[in-house]
């Protein structure tokens, strides 16, 4: 039966030898991927872990990650990966949600782990990359993820039958009214997404390497660089994190032809780099959102093409996309294959070319989409209405059929890469003692996409500060969803029916907001 771990097999049955994966200066043949999945897979199952347990990751880039995700693939396993900087209460929901079985974690978040661990409803076991021994000495049912590792047999002794049908992992994405939803996704859609990406995205070339910074909790990652590389037998070098210092050499010492990035990226990389061209090995750089006035400067400095593209985690990332050969400055592209694409308006009706309005996308295959949210039957209804995947998203379409992003409809602030839940903001905020209410809204920052801004109101007779806020925030917020500005103002504009008027806010200045960047108000 075909699935993830058997297409791996062949694979490198077929190029054993094949450099494939580059980390820092460690470097894996397909060969030695595939050995260390099987031994990732005995692991799983001799902790007990079967076909359809969930397993949740608290990993940052690295090998180990692969070896992870490939060995639950094997063995019909779901992984659970979790944003790094998640905490407290969030990180324990998402655990318990998941119904996780079995969590592996980092050495610098397990302290984290460890804070919320008496929290957790159905973990059996906890393997933890460190090189420490002392880590897990006298906890019963926490193992050393290398020692687990070495300890298992290259035979995989799995009987259970898993087909490309069968989950590969729910990915947790904010939700703009209530807590994260579990977005389901199947083997196939993972094949079919790198499938798509290599040939109609990166039309990849013999000598190719591609690389990514990109946190590999996130579908870009995954099903957007890391599966059209194996499937293609294309070298991916992956780097721990985004370092713009390091960037341009990273590109030299791995031979880099194609990066992944996300938009803040391009404006940091332009702006500090020197005002000459760049030798670099780069051809093509895919990503989004590309920031219009630096598309074709950034081109010109760097000798390479820039693609936009767009994708979300429910449609298994890109969907709609510019192509090497086929593309339009300033769009996101047209749709992909096993995609279709309409654009509503507010009475669901479709618009013609010109039209802004919603951005709403259809699979024209089984398993390409995702298979729905996790244990929110309701919310899997509300997002599919007569079979369109209504995205939330402003877009219009020109005569030619690109598409081009306006804003977002939903509730929702874009912030380096990640889509954070004013919701959930306002929900931590306003558990705080002296805070008695609050409202997040995004605000454009300098390179790209938002930056998070609060309003609050003290509560009567309390003494409160902007550092006391931020303080709090830190202590219960994931590090991505934390407030840059914040500012207290006496009443919220709201309607008749008590709802917050967003747009009135939005169209304040930032003359009275605390910056927690400079730890100063801005007047």
């Amino acid at each position: 039966m075909r699935n993830i771990g058997t297409e791996l097999e062949q694979l490198a049955h077929e190029s054993p030898d094949l450099k494939w994966l580059y980390y820092q200066d460690d470097i894996y043949t397909l060969s030695e991927i595939s050995i260390k999945a099987t031994k990732a897979a005995n692991l799983f199952l001799s902790l007990g872990v079967k076909k359809g347990d969930k397993v949740a990751l608290l990993l940052s880039n690295s090998p180990e990650y692969i070896f992870a995700w490939f060995g639950l693939a094997k063995i019909g396993a779901v992984m659970v990966p979790i944003n790094t900087s998640t905490k407290g209460e969030m990180l324990s929901y998402i655990i318990n949600h998941s119904d996780a079985v079995l969590a592996i974690v980092e050495d610098q978040f397990f302290m984290e782990y460890q804070s919320i661990y008496p929290t957790l409803e159905k973990v059996q076991n906890t393997i933890v990359l460190s090189d420490h021994h002392s880590t897990v000495e006298n906890k019963p049912n926490f193992h050393l993820f290398e020692r687990a590792l070495n300890a298992q047999s290259t035979f995989f002794r799995n009987r259970d039958t898993v087909s490309l049908e069968n989950l590969m992992c729910i990915l947790y994405t904010s939700g703009t009214t209530g807590v994260p939803k579990g977005v389901m996704l199947s083997q196939n859609a993972y094949m079919e997404a790198g499938n798509i990406s290599a040939n109609k995205i990166f039309q990849f070339r013999p000598n190719d390497i591609i690389y990514t910074c990109l946190p590999f909790f996130h579908v870009n990652a995954q099903m957007g660089t890391t599966m059209p590389a194996l499937l293609s037998k294309i070298p991916m070098a992956i780097g721990k994190k985004f370092s713009a210092s390091q960037f341009w050499s990273e590109m030299k010492k791995y031979n880099v032809t194609i990066f992944k990035f996300i938009g803040a990226m391009i404006t940091i990389l332009y702006k500090t780099s020197k005002d000459v061209k760049y030798d670099n090995p780069v051809r093509l750089g895919l990503g989004a959102p590309v920031p219009k006035d630096l598309w074709e400067p950034f081109q010109e400095r760097f000798g390479l093409q820039l693609l936009e593209g767009y994708g979300t985690t429910e449609t298994s990332t890109a969907c709609i996309a510019n192509t090497p050969s086929n593309f339009r400055i300033g769009s996101c592209g047209k749709p992909l294959t096993s995609y279709e694409a309409s654009i509503r308006d507010d009475n669901n009706h479709p618009l013609s070319a010109n039209q802004p309005g919603e951005l709403c996308l259809k699979p024209l295959k089984n398993h390409v989409f995702m298979e729905g949210y996790y244990k929110m039957e309701q919310k899997t209804k509300e997002a599919f209405r007569d079979g369109w995947f209504h995205t939330g998203d402003r877009v219009y379409r020109d005569e030619d059929g690109f598409y081009f992003f306006m804003d977002r409809t939903k509730d929702v602030i874009r912030r380096k890469g990640e889509n954070i839940s004013s919701y959930m903001v306002e929900k931590i905020i306003n558990n705080h003692p002296r805070v008695y209410e609050s409202a997040a809204i995004g605000v454009p920052n300098e390179l790209s996409e938002e930056e998070v801004k609060v309003f609050v109101i003290p509560k009567p007779g309390e003494a409160i500060s902007a550092q006391d806020v931020y303080n709090y925030c830190k202590k219960h917020m994931s590090e991505f969803m934390l407030p840059r500005y914040i500012e207290f103002i006496q009443e919220l504009p709201k309607t008749p029916t008590e709802k917050i008027q967003k747009f009135k806010l939005k169209e304040m200045t930032n003359d009275q907001a605390w910056d927690a960047e400079n730890r100063v108000h801005l007047k």
